[in-house]
């Protein structure tokens, strides 16, 4: 994994945008997966501006759902669908065929890993995988003591999780399972972006470089991953 530390969120965010960029521009239909939450804002409305600016088009691509709280969708303000269609897909007008997400209302929601994982096997592996890290090491949401070798699966949420997770939510919601793409799939990446950003993040940052690999620091797994990415802010790598 290489450790790459800007001096602020913006050139984090454009330099992460301009990885993306280089990637869809050798393969126009690339499978992109975008984790959705604070820290990609910045990237995502850096692609938008060059996409408008024709420096990259999108439509081509194919873009499969990183995670969502189980109970939500697209409509829920503040579900990771949410912020993903208002953000990028509805402000570039991405076809609609293009996109797969977790049905996270779904009544049977093993079938919905299912249809994920199988959607990643037609049309994967999946090139660029843009991730963020919890505040307790998570990637995605495979929290602490998760199995590597899973694929899509609905997951317990840790007790940070669903504290930090309130952020998100104009009013108190009731998380306790989400469901997500596993830490097999992000091994299979062709390419994986870890963004963390501020310093409220620089002790688990710390953790994640000095610790081995281990599932209960889920981030480690990605010192595994050949072409895999920490990009850091100075706030985040200030204690390193």
């Amino acid at each position: 994994m290489e450790v790459c530390v800007f001096k602020d969120y913006s050139e984090m965010s454009k330099q992460s945008a301009e990885m993306i960029i280089k990637a869809v521009n050798e393969k126009p239909d690339a499978l992109l997966c975008i984790a959705a939450g604070s820290t990609p804002t910045g990237t995502l409305r850096y692609l938008v501006q060059e996409a408008k600016h024709k420096r990259v088009d999108f439509s081509n691509c194919k873009f499969v759902g990183l995670d969502e709280w189980v109970g939500m969708d697209r409509h829920d303000e503040g579900s990771c669908q949410h912020y993903l269609y208002s953000e990028f897909f509805d402000v570039l007008n991405i076809n609609q065929e293009n996109i797969h997400f977790f049905d996270a209302k779904a009544e049977d929601l093993e079938g919905e890993c299912k249809k994920t994982d199988k959607y990643i096997e037609e049309h994967g592996p999946i090139n660029v995988c843009i991730l963020g890290l919890g505040m307790n090491g998570h990637l995605a949401l495979n929290e602490p003591g998760i199995s590597f070798e899973l694929s899509s699966h609905v997951v317990d949420l840790d007790n940070t999780t669903k504290a930090v997770g309130q952020k998100y939510f104009t009013e108190a919601k009731e998380l306790s399972k989400g469901i997500t793409l596993g830490c097999r799939q992000f091994l299979d990446a062709k390419l994986v972006m870890l963004q963390v950003n501020g310093s409220r993040k620089r002790e688990i940052v710390k953790k994640l470089i000095e610790k081995s690999v281990t599932t209960a620091l889920p981030g480690t797994i990605l010192k595994k991953h050949e072409n895999s990415f920490l990009l850091l802010d100075e706030e985040a790598a200030e204690i390193l």
